[in-house]
């Protein structure tokens, strides 16, 4: 059901249905000029917003999610090869303060126990 302002109710019924016409027409021309003047897939590569692929359009979601787990693999794979903290301090990579030293050193001799979660001594 169609509710019209006051003033459309003392209009013609075909003056409704022409302005219904002329919203439609003018949409559809704002669409087809939307459409004529859309930028070109390679522009749309060259801004990142596709991706330049061979595959077919149903296949792509699946090769990206496929990219994505490889490089979540290749990453995780590469964090646990990096070396450790100490193995730092003994290449000289990353700098260690004496205080810090004498507490390890410590820590070493008197094996005292560690939290596992954050390393912490339990005392």
């Amino acid at each position: 059901m169609l509710i019209f302002p006051p003033i459309a109710l003392k209009c013609p019924a075909a003056f409704h249905e022409q302005i219904r016409s002329l919203q439609r027409s003018r949409t559809e021309n704002f669409l087809k000029h939307k459409i004529r003047s859309r930028p070109e897939r390679s522009e749309l590569v060259r801004m990142h917003i596709l991706q330049e692929t061979h595959a077919e359009p149903s296949l792509q979601a699946t090769q990206m999610m496929l990219k994505r787990a490889r490089l979540a693999d290749d990453l995780n794979e590469k964090l646990a090869q990096r070396p450790g903290p100490m193995e730092l301090v003994v290449k000289n990579i990353l700098p260690v303060e004496p205080s810090l030293v004498k507490d390890a050193v410590l820590l070493h001799v008197l094996r005292l126990p560690q939290d596992e979660n954050t390393g912490c001594v339990q005392l």
